[in-house]
C-alpha cells in the first residue's frame, strides 16, 4: 500500500492499551488539526495501517501482545517512509537503546507534555513531506536521465550503423558483410541457447567486426591480385585498428573482445594475440564461423564465391584447429539450413 496525496496531510495512527493516555493523544492531535484513528495493540494498528496508512504513527513501548517494539519493526520492514514515534515510561531506561534499534524516529517519556508532542508531531510531518518531495524529484530526475539515454542510445546506433555503411562503401564486394555476419552470429547464437544478454552483446559486436578495415588503404582492400606480405601485415591490423577506434564510445569488454579477437583460431595460429582455445573470448569464437562463411561464399576482387558445398568442407575441416568444433556443427546443422531454406523460399 501506498501512501496518496490526501493521506499525507496531517493524519497519524495512535497505538496506547490506555484509554485515557489513547484519548488525551487524539484530542491534542486533532486540535492540531491532525486526523487520527486509534488502536489498543501493536496487531491491532498493523490492520488499521494496512487499511488506511499514515505518514506518522504514534505508539507506546510497552503494551500487551507483541508490544510497540515489534510493530516499530514491522512498519520499517513495511513502511520505511513511515514517521514512527515512541512513548514510554520515564523509568524505562533501555528504552532509548530498544527504540533506536528498532528504527523509531522520535521518542518521548510519559507523562505527556502537549508542547513536546506536538513539536515531535511537526517534525515528523516535515520529515515525511519533505521525503515525499525528494522521491518526487529523483522520480522526475530519472525519468529526465531515462529519455536523455535513449536519445543517446539511438544517436549512438544511427553512428555505428553509418560507420558500418560508410566501410563497407570502400570496398563494393563487401558490402552488407558486417549486416549478414551479424545475422548468421544470431542464428548461431539461437541454435546454441545463448542468453538474451549475450546475444545482444554479440548482435553489436558482430556489426562491428570489421569496422577497422576503415584504417586500411583501399588499395589494399581492393586489390585484384596476391597481397605482399606488408599488405598483408596491414589487413591483419584491423581487429587492433576496429579496437582503438570504438574504444571512446563502446565501454563493454565483452563487446570489445569479441571485435579484437574475430580472427584468432583454436590452435592459437590466428590474429592479433595469438590466443588458444578458451582463452579466446566467446564472442569472439561464434563471430569467426559467420564470417569466415560469408567470406567464402561472397565474391572478392581476387576469387569469386566459392560454391555452397566446397566451403561447408572449409568450415567443417577447421572444427577443432581454427573454429570451436560445437559452434561449427550448430552452423552446420541448424544455421546453414535455415539460409538453404531462406534463399529457397526467396526465389
Amino acid at each position: 500500500m501506498m501512501l496518496n496525496e490526501h493521506s499525507v496531510e496531517l493524519s497519524v495512527t495512535v497505538v496506547d492499551d490506555e484509554p485515557a493516555a489513547q484519548d488525551v493523544l487524539i484530542r491534542a492531535a486533532r486540535s492540531w488539526h491532525y486526523r487520527c484513528q486509534a488502536a489498543g495493540t501493536a496487531e491491532q494498528a498493523l490492520e488499521l495501517l494496512e487499511k488506511r496508512l499514515t505518514p506518522i504513527v504514534v505508539t507506546d513501548l510497552r503494551m500487551p501482545g507483541r508490544g510497540g517494539v515489534w510493530l516499530v519493526r514491522e512498519i520499517r520492514r513495511r513502511w520505511p517512509q513511515v514517521g514512527v514515534i515512541v512513548l514510554t515510561a520515564g523509568c524505562d531506561a533501555t528504552a532509548a537503546d530498544e527504540c533506536r534499534e528498532a528504527g523509531a524516529h522520535h521518542y518521548f517519556f510519559k507523562p505527556i507534555k502537549l508542547d513536546e508532542f506536538r513539536h515531535v508531531l511537526d517534525t515528523a510531518a516535515r520529515a515525511y513531506r519533505l521525503e515525499q518531495e525528494n522521491q518526487a524529484y529523483r522520480s522526475r530526475l530519472e525519468r529526465a536521465v531515462r529519455r536523455q539515454t535513449n536519445r543517446v542510445r539511438k544517436t549512438f546506433l544511427s553512428a555505428i550503423d553509418s560507420l558500418v555503411r560508410t566501410m563497407e562503401e570502400r570496398d563494393a564486394y563487401t558490402a552488407g558483410h558486417s549486416l549478414r555476419v551479424r545475422r548468421y552470429s544470431l542464428a548461431l547464437a539461437d541454435a546454441l541457447g545463448l542468453p538474451p544478454r549475450q546475444r545482444k552483446l554479440l548482435s553489436l559486436a558482430a556489426k562491428l567486426h570489421d569496422i577497422g578495415k576503415a584504417g586500411v588503404p583501399e588499395a589494399v582492400l581492393n586489390k585484384p591480385a596476391a597481397l605482399t606480405d606488408d599488405e598483408y601485415r596491414l589487413v591483419r591490423e584491423h581487429p587492433v585498428i576496429g579496437e582503438r577506434i570504438l574504444s571512446p564510445i563502446i565501454r563493454n569488454p565483452e563487446v570489445m573482445a569479441g571485435i579484437r579477437g574475430h580472427h584468432e583460431r583454436l590452435d592459437g595460429g590466428g590474429y592479433p594475440d595469438g590466443l588458444a582455445g578458451a582463452r579466446i573470448p566467446l564472442l569472439a569464437r561464434l563471430i569467426a564461423i559467420p564470417d569466415c562463411f560469408d567470406a567464402l561464399t561472397t565474391s572478392r576482387a581476387y576469387r569469386d564465391a566459392m560454391p555452397l558445398p566446397r566451403a561447408l568442407e572449409v568450415l567443417e575441416a577447421g572444427a577443432g584447429t581454427h573454429f570451436e568444433p560445437e559452434f561449427v556443427r550448430a552452423f552446420l546443422t541448424t544455421v546453414v539450413p535455415q539460409l538453404s531454406a531462406g534463399a529457397a523460399a526467396s526465389v
